[in-house]
């Protein structure tokens, strides 16, 4: 397992004993725009050889359908940050709490239009704040605005998991200039791992056309993901790695198209989807359709990480009222050396805020929203945690699917 996993895992309190940590305690990382460069080649990346195997990777993009759009509520294009506070005194308190300085406070809220709710104050910022105000001070304040209800786009910001701007829209039809806009307003996220993107409705008002528009929506509503190969050999295939795909046999099915890459030749690679069990190889690297929300609903994680051994899925949630027990009677508290198909839970404070389903060395299979626009992907743990750690507090724990009762 990747040694910063490891780590993570090490440094790891279980869920029942986890502590919410407060936002303006954790300290932003060194912050900067995102550069923005134009060439790169596709790089194949070794895993760390371990009971699996020796794996290889390399990231591929995956945009939604364009019809999709048809399904996405625009944004308005007027920004608005709700603070729950009554004053502009009661503001200035709450802001500089979160470690905001004076001078960065008027700068944020300079020419803002303020209106006072019974329960929440509304700023409308003007461009030249949103544009203006640095990145450390777009980290403090937008870390802020993740917590309070009615700032859905800083609760849920777009994560761009790659450190140059560029990778992340290659090959889309998004202009230069429009990526130079999204790089002077994406910041760090707390993990220190890629990059945020609040301010969807500002981008997309820049958009001089519709058909502009949603070229920018589709090229930052992308996903990432992994294709990852097995490479064997008749001399590298052993009953270690038999065992660690069969996973305690709950995925019983893997050992002869192992035995059948072998023959061919003496080996080759062979991508790991076809040695997921049934249910995640049906739903790897593709966006759920309308026809997966029959039953009034989306998939979630806690959905792809129960359903991950069943070959017929049962329609569970993450909200659904039996869940903990579900957890607590199927799974069994576990700890590192990881096991293919163990569900590793990220917990911030005292509450589950995501699941996914170990496969690899620090690979994942995951799903990270509960819409059409999240895709079923292998991803690097790292992004899992970096995806959804919007505070800095996440912790891991780990719970092994039960064998059933014979």
């Amino acid at each position: 397992m990747g040694t910063k996993i490891v780590q993570i895992l090490a440094a790891t309190l279980f869920l029942a004993t986890s502590q919410a940590q407060d936002a303006t305690a954790v300290a932003a990382p060194e912050s900067s725009s995102p550069p923005i460069s134009t060439t790169r080649k596709r790089e194949v990346i070794k895993a760390t050889p371990g009971p699996w195997g020796s794996l290889e990777y390399y990231q591929i993009p995956l945009e939604c359908p364009r019809e999709y759009l048809n399904f996405l509520t625009t944004p308005s294009q007027q920004v608005a940050w709700h603070f729950a506070a009554k004053s502009r005194e009661e503001l200035d308190t709450i802001l500089l709490k979160a470690g905001l300085t004076s001078v960065e406070i008027s700068m944020a809220l300079k020419g803002a239009s303020i209106l006072n709710d019974p329960e929440a104050m509304r700023v409308f910022p003007t461009d030249d704040a949103i544009l203006g105000i640095s990145h450390e001070t777009r980290v403090k304040l937008y870390h802020l605005l993740a917590r309070s209800d009615g700032n859905r786009y800083y609760q849920r910001p777009i994560y761009i998991d790659s450190e140059n701007l560029s990778y992340w829209f290659e090959g889309s039809s998004v202009p230069r200039s429009a990526i130079q806009d999204v790089a002077k307003l994406a910041y760090p996220t707390p993990h220190g791992r890629g990059y945020f993107l609040a301010d969807l409705p500002f981008t997309l008002r820049q958009a001089s056309t519709a058909l502009e528009e949603r070229q920018l929506l589709v090229g930052l509503l992308r996903q990432q993901g992994l294709i990852v190969r097995l490479r064997l050999t008749r001399d590298s295939l052993s009953p270690e790695i038999a065992d660690y795909w069969n996973a305690g046999y709950k995925n019983k099915a893997v050992m002869p198209i192992l035995e059948s890459v072998v023959q061919a030749n003496d080996g080759g690679a062979i991508d790991i989807a076809h040695l997921l069990p049934a249910t995640p190889r049906q739903y790897l690297n593709r966006f759920p359709t309308p026809a997966d929300g029959v039953h009034g609903r989306f998939p979630d994680w806690f959905w792809t990480c129960y359903n991950f051994f069943r070959f017929a899925p049962r329609e569970i949630y993450a909200d659904s009222p039996e869940r903990e027990a579900l957890i607590f009677t199927e799974f069994e508290r576990s700890l590192p050396p990881l096991q293919f198909g163990d569900m590793l839970l990220l917990n911030s404070g005292n509450k589950i805020i995501h699941g996914c389903i170990f496969v690899a060395d620090d690979i994942a299979f995951t799903k990270n929203g509960a819409d059409l626009f999240s895709p079923w992907v292998l991803m690097k743990i790292e992004d899992i945690v970096a995806y959804h750690d919007l505070v800095g507090d996440v912790t891991l724990s780990v719970f092994r699917k039960l064998q059933p009762a014979p």
